[in-house]
């Protein structure tokens, strides 16, 4: 990332900022899934029912079928099957690309074909969530997703306290090695006890994850704790109608 990038980056925090109050009784935790790939559909899903709890599942339709960094991805019939278990799905873009690296023009390509797939599935183009791929927000990336998207989720930053900015939500990553220097459990007291908003991310989920999954006990410990913890657990969109419904 060079200079300008970086700079386009810092700058697109204090950028077309969309604040919502945080004003439940209790916190909130969401864990989402980026890519979808068929191990976070399968093992995944079912590591949250095994807690009667739901995921947001961050689809890019153009790899239905397909393989991404040698893991299998989602087949259009796991999602069926995710919607109909009451998971959310998101937009992911559509080709999996760099979203903060393309002009305008693409990127509203990419957000079309993203949401006409989705829709084709019975994902209604209002309720979009989206999570840039790769975290890769910048100035112009996050404007255009504002005027899109019912929330955009980047990556890192940890637990969201009294306010959280829809254009740019922050996460924990649950990574086989936690990159971040601050443990789950730590955001998750922070959320616990401020009542505050945790956004939790990963990908594949398997015994054998990469960098960037977790296996499925890690993944059903957290939903373990966040629940021990006194948290709710729902889905990004969830999430939102719930705090949405407390701004007042």
């Amino acid at each position: 990332m060079n200079l300008a990038q970086r700079a386009s980056r810092f700058l697109s925090r204090y950028t077309d900022r969309r604040l919502l109050p945080l004003r439940g009784e209790v916190g909130v935790v969401s864990f989402s899934f980026d890519d979808a790939p068929m191990s976070a559909c399968v093992a995944g899903a079912a590591a949250l029912e095994r807690h009667g709890v739901r995921g947001t599942f961050y689809v890019a339709g153009g790899l239905t079928d397909g393989v991404e960094e040698g893991l299998a991805c989602h087949s259009e019939a796991a999602l069926r099957r995710l919607l109909a278990d009451g998971h959310q799905l998101g937009c992911h873009s559509f080709s999996h690309v760099h979203v903060n690296r393309i002009d305008a023009a693409r990127r509203r390509e990419e957000f079309e074909r993203s949401a006409a797939f989705l829709a084709g599935l019975g994902v209604a183009r209002e309720t979009l969530d989206f999570a840039y791929p790769f975290g890769g927000v910048n100035v112009g990336a996050k404007h255009d997703c504002a005027l899109r998207f019912r929330s955009s989720r980047a990556t890192g930053g940890g637990t969201h306290v009294g306010v959280a900015d829809l254009n740019a939500l922050r996460t924990h990553r649950l990574y086989r090695a936690e990159p971040d220097g601050v443990s789950y459990a730590d955001r998750l007291a922070v959320a616990a006890s401020q009542r505050g908003w945790l956004v939790v991310n990963t990908h594949e989920v398997q015994d054998d994850a990469g960098p960037f999954g977790c296996t499925p006990g890690a993944l059903s410990q957290a939903v373990a704790q966040a629940l021990e913890a006194g948290c709710r657990v729902m889905t990004v969109g969830a999430a939102l109608d719930h705090w949405t419904a407390r701004a007042g």
